[in-house]
């Protein structure tokens, strides 16, 4: 009983410390890739989106193609 308990306790050690490296590579990569989006180009969305609703037009749903 007492091994299979031992080796239990590792196996959950292993999983954990394997996910946590995992999240840490997953953040490393989101961090590479930068924003999803340039400023530049949520600056413009926002400027539009003003402009429409000053001229009282209603929104429009914008469809963003992201690579």
């Amino acid at each position: 009983m007492f091994f299979s308990v031992a080796l239990s306790d590792e196996y959950v050690r292993e999983v954990v410390s394997d996910r946590l490296r995992q999240a840490e590579r997953d953040r490393l990569a989101d961090l590479a890739a930068g924003p999803s989006r340039p400023v530049r180009a949520r600056v413009a969305g926002w400027l539009f989106a003003i402009a429409r609703r000053i001229e009282g037009q209603p929104q429009a749903t914008l469809v963003r193609a992201e690579a």
